[in-house]
């Protein structure tokens, strides 16, 4: 019997990897204030986008957390609910939301580059995730995967 996967899966390697790399932003963008400020947009037009980032990340993220718990506890491959838009909506909710409402609150252009990172180091990591999904749901995770985008449901990131 193939030993079960954390609930978490990649994630807290995942999460300390992007928790580094945006303190580490963070850190250059206050040193280096003037140089990596957004200063493109307005500054009151950057927080409200923070702020909008922000209100629709966190209710995501909870949903995704109620998910992932039933998806878990359940052995069976959900397809419902927010796993219906993407297949990994836990990470989703930070790379596109959270960390970007962040960044956008902290006025880091710089800080910017943390979740390309994100989805870069989660292209290369969450193939372990995937294939444990694949060898417990066999074809009908492959079907799954087929239809429904990794992170975004629309856009250049759907494919992966």
């Amino acid at each position: 019997m193939k030993r079960k996967m954390s609930r978490w899966g990649i994630g807290p390697i995942f999460g300390i990897l992007s928790i580094m790399y945006l303190i580490t932003m963070l850190v250059v963008s206050y040193f280096y204030k003037p140089l990596f400020e957004i200063e493109f947009l307005p500054r009151i037009f950057v927080f409200t986008l923070g702020i909008v980032f922000l209100v629709i990340g966190v209710p995501f993220y909870v949903a995704s957390v109620n998910a992932v718990t039933k998806a878990y506890n359940s052995n069976k491959l959900v397809t419902s609910g927010v796993f219906r838009y993407c297949r990994h909506p836990l990470y989703s909710s930070w790379i596109v939301f959270i960390v970007p409402a962040i960044v956008l609150l902290s006025n880091s252009l710089i800080g910017l580059t943390t979740p390309i990172f994100m989805y870069l180091i989660l292209l290369k990591l969450i193939k372990k995730e995937e294939a444990y999904l694949e060898s417990i749901f066999d074809s009908d995770y492959l079907e799954y995967k087929k239809n429904v985008p990794c992170i975004l449901p629309y856009g250049f990131m759907n494919k992966m």
